[in-house]
């Protein structure tokens, strides 16, 4: 059915783009001039700028639900047959529709941001915190006003989603990618991009601040939610993409260090960074320039991983159509963008720099050190990423960097980076030297240490495959970090905490330092969870890599193989015939092998022949458990009543997931908003105005 629809769809988008102009220029101007009344205009034409976005994309999903195939993105990613929810979800399942539900995200966001901002606030004292606010607001939504711009001219130019195939109207569309044709479709681009939306707003922020020469308490305050919220969409938009993967893509892996995972993995690094960066700044008033520096690096990043994602410089099954003139728009974009944002940095920077006092053992120090090695995991994937593409361009030939080279780099750094994690929270802010109860928390982890590293040891040598050293370090790390989190539970509750606190206190005095920040009772639940889930997902992964059995063999009816306690007999064949597609299903039962009478569930792998493209592919049977996953992948017929089944005993695979819903879990935790939101006075402000300059106080 053609209408007038993709039309107006691409005149929104064109008043979006003059509006997102007229709204950073008017904003910046009036900023700039401090003119209330412009300043005042940010927010009504930030929501008209949502409002144009919003019904731009709902054009577009009209047509792939009604089946507008005189659309190329409908004609090329849809299909008369395709179930009503892959339509929906095709429109993000390409480029052009991704690139347009990423501007709407970001306008969402952003009108959200914009009720922050109110006419009688631009009129205050400018010394006032309202005053203040309106004007970090207005800059913040001016910057991202700029950014939707840029995107929008981006899909106007180079990505219409609303191209006409005017006259040559396709009957029937060429159907969504089969691959794509499964829930994680629904749910991992979208968590994907809240993330990178995330990152964007944290973007605009730091650059506000920076413009601003000041990244005072209310600022910080008003970052983290931001912060948390897209490293919980980041951390869930990898872990289902992840799962997609393995339940899908039938080779039975989670992980392949594929360039396209690579490319959502390293910025999901680098704002996991940002998050303890903010909580050191949080506390000590300090580390300003790190946690700005890290906000625009994660959004960099996240757009380097756009441009390798769409540009077409890597092939894999999760990279988006080869365009070379689309990946040359996102580099100009990501030279524009993170140009201006580094050259701001380097000329506001003097502004916040300050210095801060802490030990050498505390928990400032540790952080710091977690930081650190978070960003050189990130750039170690980053150059494992980009070093065959280097490599290539200098016509030096063609190279090959897979998950050997990854692993040797990433599971050394994990390890260090869990034993930070595990001594990080049992240690105080601003420790000058130790103290009783501080010789007591840390040398307490000696006797677990030798008990943790003789059970990594005796695990390690059961391997049934890899190295026994990552077994080793995997089962020490997860092992460590659980000991580290139950000391950490019981040092947080009792007399011990009470007399420890007192101590702290009286130490801090004598030497003049600040009085202790208080961690929420919120704080320290939420980072329970996230560090419980990086132990859960650490023991899943390793367990799955090293502990995994696996049989391939000729299999038909009747035939059964005994594996890890189990024993799967291929029941029967049948045909399977779907709106989409038909298959030839294999029914194969799972029995007790102490007692194969007993039928405890069945797997059902399927070979998919799809009738819209003839394209054929396998879908992995998966028998879920807590304990372990039973998984069947059908390969090709040998003969008239035969295939080529591979089967496989993956224990603990669901923990790899669970551990990421505990840490989304974490992160959420720390993001809900309290009664004592950033309105609270900062005593440690108070008291540095009678010894700084107030340049130095906003600093």
């Amino acid at each position: 059915m053609t209408t007038m629809l993709p039309e107006i769809g691409h005149i929104l988008l064109i008043i979006s783009s003059v509006l997102a102009l007229f709204s950073a220029a008017l904003t910046l101007i009036g900023v700039k001039q401090n003119n209330a009344y412009l300043v005042g205009l940010s927010p009504t034409l930030f929501r008209a700028i949502f409002t144009s976005v919003f019904v731009s994309l709902l054009c577009l999903i009209y047509c792939f639900i009604t089946d507008d195939f005189s659309v190329a993105y409908v004609a090329n990613h849809s299909n008369s047959q395709l179930a009503l929810g892959y339509k929906v979800a095709a429109v993000w399942g390409s480029h052009e529709g991704s690139m347009l539900f990423w501007i709407f995200a970001i306008a969402l966001w952003g009108a959200i941001i914009s009720y922050h901002i109110k006419m009688a606030d631009c009129t205050q004292d400018k010394a006032s915190d309202k005053y203040q606010d309106a004007q970090y607001f207005a800059r913040l939504l001016a910057i991202l006003a700029l950014v939707i711009l840029g995107f929008n001219l981006f899909l106007l130019f180079t990505s219409n989603p609303f191209a006409r195939l005017l006259p040559n109207i396709p009957i029937e569309g060429r159907d969504l990618n089969p691959i794509l044709q499964d829930i994680g479709l629904i749910l991992h681009p979208p968590m994907l991009f809240l993330g990178y939306v995330g990152l964007t707003v944290c973007f605009a922020a730091a650059l506000a601040s920076l413009l601003g020469g000041g990244f005072n308490t209310r600022q910080i305050n008003y970052l983290r939610p931001w912060v948390l919220l897209a490293w919980v969409f980041l951390t869930g938009g990898n872990a289902f993409g992840s799962w997609w993967a393995y339940n899908e893509l039938g080779w039975g892996g989670w992980w392949f260090w594929d360039p396209v995972e690579n490319a959502s993995f390293i910025p999901w690094l680098v704002a996991t960074a940002l998050v303890h960066s903010l909580i050191l700044t949080q506390h000590t008033h300090g580390f300003k320039l790190t946690t700005l520096l890290l906000c625009l690096l994660a959004f960099s990043l996240s757009l380097l991983g756009s441009f390798l994602v769409r540009s077409g410089i890597v092939q894999s099954v999760h990279a988006f159509a080869a365009d070379p003139t689309r990946g040359m728009s996102i580099l100009c974009l990501l030279v524009i963008f993170v140009g201006a944002a580094l050259l701001i940095f380097a000329l506001k920077a003097h502004h916040l720099k300050q210095d801060v006092t802490f030990a050498l053992f505390s928990k400032e120090t540790l952080l710091l050190l977690g930081i650190v090695i978070l960003v050189v995991a990130a750039f170690s994937v980053l150059l494992g990423t980009f070093y065959p593409l280097i490599y290539e361009l200098l016509d030096l030939g063609t190279l090959s960097v897979g998950a050997p080279y990854f692993n040797a780099i990433f599971v050394p750094l994990t390890f260090l980076l869990v034993l930070l994690m595990g001594i990080a929270p049992l240690v105080q802010w601003q420790i000058v030297q130790w103290q009783n109860a501080s010789k007591t928390r840390i040398t307490s982890l000696l006797i677990p240490s030798l008990v943790i590293l003789a059970v990594a040891g005796r695990v390690s040598l059961q391997a049934a495959s890899g190295s026994s050293l990552f077994l080793l370090l995997g089962t020490a790390a997860a092992l460590w970090l659980l000991v580290c989190l139950l000391l950490t539970i019981l040092a947080a509750s009792g007399l011990g905490r009470r007399i420890y606190t007192r101590q702290l206190t009286q130490n801090r005095s004598e030497h003049g330092l600040n009085p202790p920040v208080k961690s929420s009772k919120q704080g320290f639940i939420a980072m329970l969870f996230a560090h419980f889930g990086v132990a859960i997902t650490i023991i899943g992964a390793t367990s799955v890599s090293f502990f995994e059995q696996e049989a391939l063999l000729r299999m038909g009816p009747g035939q059964g193989k005994p594996l890890a306690g189990y024993v799967l007999v291929y029941e029967s064949t049948e045909n399977v015939e779907t709106n989409s597609f038909t298959a030839i299903q294999a029914n194969i039962s799972i029995r007790d092998a102490a007692n194969d009478e007993v039928i405890l569930g069945y797997v059902r792998p399927q070979r998919q022949t799809f009738k819209s493209n003839g394209m054929e592919m396998s879908h992995a049977g998966i028998d879920h458990g807590l304990w372990r996953d039973i998984y069947v992948s059908m390969g090709l017929q040998l003969s008239d009543s035969e295939y080529l089944i591979r089967i496989s005993y993956k224990p603990l695979a669901s923990w790899i997931w669970l551990g990421a819903l505990l840490m989304m879990l974490g992160g959420a935790i720390a993001a809900w908003p309290t009664r004592h939101f950033s309105y609270q006075a900062d005593l440690t402000t108070l008291v540095n105005l009678s010894h700084h300059k107030p340049q130095e106080t906003l600093a």
